[in-house]
């Protein structure tokens, strides 16, 4: 399985968009896709509330999540909007959040989507 992933936006931007693209060897069940978007937790669509950092302020984070399958090419892509900014400046450790989420992400989609070995 060959791959690509591009990560851009930042908190400045209240964006973060992540594009997953995987070209696989054998060919994909589109059903067997669909399945794992509509069924799993892990990718459902879903709003954080998350405690800024040192503080009791809350910001909203959304995250949206859409695969796209051609061939044997599957394109994940997950994007976070940041709903509800504080007066309080976020920082890196808030910024690494988002980037963590979607590592463990695309960690999980990767496991569902190989051949075991």
């Amino acid at each position: 399985m060959k791959k690509r992933i591009i990560i851009n936006g930042d908190l400045k931007d209240l964006l973060t968009y992540c594009t997953a693209i995987y070209s696989m060897e054998d060919d994909i069940d589109l059903e067997y896709l669909k399945l794992i978007f509509e069924g799993s937790p892990i990718f459902e669509n879903k709003s954080f509330d998350l405690k800024v950092l040192g503080t009791l302020q809350k910001t909203s984070v959304n995250r949206s999540s859409n695969f796209f399958l051609k061939d044997k090419v599957v394109t994940l892509q997950i994007r976070y909007e940041i709903k509800k900014v504080t007066d309080i400046e976020l920082n890196e450790e808030d910024e690494n959040w988002i980037k963590n989420d979607v590592s463990r992400l695309l960690e999980h989609f990767e496991a569902l989507i190989s051949p075991l070995d």
